[in-house]
Parts: C-alpha cells; sequence; structure tokens
C-alpha cells in the first residue's frame, strides 16, 4: 500500500512539473487553458474542469476554457456569471482568496438555483486564481459522475495548479496590455509626425516603427543593437541629443538631418528626440520622431515610383 501511495506521489509531482512546463513552453494561451483543463482532473480523480476569468470593471466571470470526457462542449461553454450572482463564493475567492468546497446538499451551495441546474452540481472545488496581488480567476473541479469528497492533499495539488494557471493569465494581460500600449504609440506618432526610431542611451536601435520604416527601409530585425551613426551614416554629433529642461521636462533641439536609407539614398528628415525617464530621473530610451521634409522622397516612395516604372516598361509594345 505504502509503495502505492508512493508511486501515487512521484505521479502527482510528475504532473505539477508538466503543467509548469506547459506554462513556460506554450505561449497561447487559448490552447494553454484547454491543456490544463484536460490535464487537471486527472490529478484528483474528477472528471470536469473549468477554468474562468475574473473581469474587474464588469465584475463578471467568463469561461476561458472547460473539460469533461467525451463532451465537445460542457455547461461552462459560453457561461458568464454576474459577482452578484454568487456573492458568498465571490466574497470567499476575491476577498479572502481561499478555495471553497460546493456541496448541492447543503444550503450554503454558493450558486443560484438555476446556475446549479445547469452545471448538475454535486461537489465542486473552486480555487481562487491570483498573480501579484491581482484576482484573475477561478479553477474549477467537480464529478459529474456522484459527490466527491476533496481531501486536504487534492486541495492542495489543486491550488498548485492553479498558481501556474494565474501565472499564464498574469502573462497574457501583461502581453495584452503591452499591445495596447504600443498602438496607442503608434497612434499618437502618426499624429505627429512620420516614423519613430527607438534608440537606448547608447545610441544603440531598439526598433523602428512602420512609419520610420517607409521612410528609410530599415526593418528593426536588421539593425537591432546596431548604432544611429552607424545606420544612418550619420556623425556621432548628429546622432546625439543634447537635453534641455524647462518646467514642460525635457527637451531637445530639432535637427536636420539627411539619413542614409536602405537602399543607399539619403531621405531629409526634421527629427525631434523625446527622453523617456526612469523612476531615478536617469534616461533610459530616447523617441526619436521623424518628419520628411517636404519634396523628399522615402524608400516607400522610391520603390513604388519604380515599381511603376517597371509596370510602363512592360506596357510598351514590343518593336515589328
Amino acid at each position: 500500500m505504502a509503495e502505492r501511495e508512493e508511486i501515487g506521489e512521484t505521479q502527482i509531482l510528475a504532473a505539477l512539473l508538466g503543467v509548469a512546463e506547459m506554462v513556460g513552453g506554450v505561449s497561447d494561451i487559448d490552447e494553454l487553458v484547454a491543456l490544463i483543463a484536460r490535464v487537471t482532473p486527472g490529478l484528483v480523480r474528477v472528471d470536469r474542469c473549468a477554468i474562468m476569468a475574473y473581469d474587474d470593471a464588469s465584475r463578471e466571470f467568463r469561461t476561458l476554457g472547460s473539460f469533461a470526457p467525451g463532451l465537445r462542449r460542457t455547461p461552462f461553454d459560453g457561461l458568464r456569471v454576474q459577482e452578484a450572482e454568487i456573492p458568498w463564493l465571490a466574497q470567499r475567492l476575491i476577498a479572502l482568496r481561499l478555495p471553497a468546497i460546493l456541496k448541492a446538499t447543503s444550503g450554503e451551495a454558493g450558486l443560484s438555483p438555476a446556475l446549479q441546474q445547469r452545471l448538475s452540481l454535486k461537489s465542486a472545488l473552486v480555487v481562487p486564481l491570483s498573480a501579484r496581488g491581482r484576482f484573475l480567476g477561478l479553477l474549477w473541479l467537480d464529478d459529474t459522475r456522484n459527490p466527491h469528497y476533496f481531501t486536504s492533499e487534492e486541495i492542495n495539488i489543486v491550488q498548485g495548479v492553479g498558481a501556474q494557471v494565474a501565472i499564464a493569465l498574469d502573462g497574457a494581460n501583461l502581453a495584452d496590455q503591452l499591445t495596447l500600449e504600443r498602438r496607442r504609440i503608434e497612434s499618437l506618432v502618426a499624429v505627429v509626425a512620420d516614423g519613430l526610431v527607438v534608440a537606448d542611451r547608447e545610441m544603440r536601435i531598439v526598433s523602428i516603427d512602420a512609419g520610420a520604416e517607409s521612410l528609410v527601409g530599415w526593418q528593426t530585425s536588421e539593425v537591432r543593437g546596431h548604432r544611429m551613426q552607424e545606420v544612418f551614416d550619420i556623425s556621432e554629433a548628429e546622432a546625439s541629443v543634447g537635453w534641455t529642461k524647462d518646467q514642460g521636462g525635457f527637451t531637445s533641439a530639432v535637427k536636420e538631418l539627411r539619413l542614409r536609407a536602405r537602399d543607399g539614398h539619403a531621405v531629409e528628415c526634421i527629427a525631434q528626440a523625446v527622453a523617456v525617464r526612469g523612476t531615478d530621473g536617469e534616461t533610459v530610451e530616447i523617441l526619436y520622431m521623424l518628419r520628411k521634409k517636404p519634396g523628399t522622397s522615402g524608400y516607400a516612395d522610391r520603390l513604388i515610383d519604380s515599381i511603376d516604372g517597371l509596370a510602363e516598361i512592360h506596357a510598351v509594345d514590343p518593336p515589328e
């Protein structure tokens, strides 16, 4: 008997390590949620699992993924639950960050009668998902065959899985926020400039946005890590920034630069540098806002002209 328990513990440890590896190796959050929902029930001998995210603004839970053997869809699919519909359960999960055991036979099932009926609740273990002090959702496990008695060991196992799920959800949220912030910056740049080049404080290129790429032709993957003066064939003095400080913060002088494009042509630009400073006040990155001077052709303009010229050549009738 002791040998079987030891093997069981080894298998559980291997499964938990596998979940951690999935979190670190699977970048698609939908795929990861589906995998964890499929794997987790076997760890505690139940047959159904659901992962639900929580939205602070709407105070609503919504299903990210669920699994039940032999079913393409589960009662959790498409489910949205307002926090006000499950006050006792929400209080325990969100405020106290404690797991909850729900029983249909108990007067404190924690769910409305309609929700109990939809889910065919017998007994369930619900674990909060939180990371970096933020409540992110819940992990639900139950058995559709009969009421399941969840042991303290099983609760600890599910909490371990929940911690990994929370890390994955937190990472996905951060990625979404980063993408949104990048789109905001791109929208702002489009209003005030033709393109943006981001460099570190050593004037090494970090990124080139789509607008700047159309001006000079260089892509971020080609020039990342190279110094501004090397890529654009300008002097160190032209690439450097002289900062002045006033009531509005740090500003720099506007410069007129001839930047070497990918095809070797010079693109005349008006450049304005903006400092990005850390909490200590030191410059972390420099944003070079580029505006093309009137009458100057950018890399994309010349590329389009060359294609149009080629089309005109092919359109000419050949001599007889």
